[in-house]
């Protein structure tokens, strides 16, 4: 569908909605410390590329991130109970998205791109 909206309208800038990828090994992180996803799925990750390929120039990921915050607490609070400070697991929370929000940039492409926009303010 993708190749006949750029096929009709080329160039035009797409942005793909609810397309978290959704990762088994955080989903079954957040099982494991209390949490009950039965079920959940995303798109295939394999996909984006191919999406921006044709178009797509936003691609929506927030629920991966949500998942990523979520693991965090629960394995925080697990293993911590008597505590109930958010800062404590969110300190870890910090460095572990930072991380996901690297792993995404290189997935996508979009990783090393400073030097681009750097040239692009220039202009």
């Amino acid at each position: 569908m993708l190749a006949q909206i750029q096929e009709r309208l080329p160039g035009f800038p797409l942005v793909m909605h609810g397309s978290s990828s959704v990762p088994q090994e955080e989903v079954a992180r957040i099982n494991a410390a209390g949490g009950n996803l039965a079920g959940a799925r995303g798109v295939d990750a394999t996909q984006f590329k191919r999406a921006a390929e044709l178009g797509v120039t936003k691609i929506n990921i927030d629920t991966d991130g949500r998942l990523v915050w979520t693991r965090v607490h629960r394995e925080f609070f697990l293993e911590h109970p008597e505590k109930f400070d958010l800062r404590d697991p969110g300190k870890i929370f910090m460095g572990e998205y930072a991380k996901f929000i690297a792993a995404k940039n290189d997935y996508l492409g979009s990783s090393g791109q400073l030097p681009a926009v750097r040239e692009f303010l220039k202009a």
